[in-house]
């Protein structure tokens, strides 16, 4: 059975981690380890359940009886208490993502496309609902319709309004090896939007990748100053130059790090 969403995807990455945030083992962790041991929380979810078999939980336990089996991995048993909840507020577009992320764990990949396809007919360019929608294609090998899928909705959107979209498409382009289009669509996107850093980031990773460590000082320079710390400390842009193995003066403000002048001896 697949990993959930969120253990198998980095945040930044493709298709961002957590798609249902409210949701995620994540936020219950610190109250397992409070409890002290995963059989407390057997136990709590086996007296939830006995609740909800003789209908005496109310939706607030219904919802914590929920959180407790994602966070135990217990996905089909989730999705069984998901359903009635989703009946109640069939509008909540964090409740019919989740349902459909769990269609997709447990092996339901039409029910998961089914349930996507109608929510991008009420949400056409919502960027949670088109990732998981991605997600679903490439984890049954269709990444060519996948790819379609993205471009048509990018082309129908105009520059300004599909930045989220395009960051999507290029990074699906990158990871199935159409690299020169992957770094075509986020220059593309870098000057359609030209107060957003995320293109110039993503380019600079992907030039780092290829080697070119003079472009990626440049890209890194330039995403600096889009995100407001023109020749100041900036920990995101800081940490990933040190990580890659640049000088962080040698990118900041663009000026290359100056190197100290030898002592003249004295005559």
């Amino acid at each position: 059975m697949p990993r959930p969403l969120r253990l198998i995807l980095l945040a930044g990455a493709l298709l961002g981690a957590g798609l249902v945030g409210w949701l995620t083992a994540a936020s219950f962790a610190p109250q397992t380890a409070a409890r002290g041991s995963r059989l407390v929380v057997d136990r709590e979810v086996s007296d939830l359940m006995q609740k909800l078999g003789d209908e005496q939980l109310d939706d607030e336990g219904q919802r914590q009886l929920l959180e407790r089996l994602l966070a135990l991995g217990r996905l089909q048993e989730a999705q069984q208490v998901l359903h009635p909840l989703l009946e109640k507020e069939p509008g909540s577009l964090g409740l019919a993502l989740l349902m459909a992320d769990l269609r997709r764990l447990n092996g339901d990949s039409r029910g998961a496309r089914t349930d996507l396809d109608q929510l991008l007919r009420l949400h056409p360019d919502h960027p949670e609902v088109l990732k998981l929608r991605v997600l679903v294609e490439i984890q049954d090998g269709r990444t060519t319709q996948a790819l379609q899928l993205l471009t048509q909705r990018f082309q129908n959107l105009g520059p300004g309004r599909r930045g989220d979209m395009g960051m999507l498409l290029a990074d699906l382009q990158r990871r199935s090896g159409q690299v020169n289009a992957a770094a075509g669509l986020y220059q593309q996107l870098a000057e359609e939007s030209p107060t957003d850093a995320r293109p110039l980031l993503a380019l600079a990773m992907l030039r780092q990748e290829q080697g070119k460590a003079d472009e990626v000082s440049d890209l890194l320079e330039k995403a600096r100053e889009r995100r407001g710390n023109d020749g100041d400390a900036d920990e995101l842009i800081d940490t990933l130059a040190s990580s890659w193995g640049l000088s962080a003066l040698r990118i900041r403000a663009g000026r290359p790090a100056s190197l100290p002048q030898a002592a003249v001896p004295a005559p």
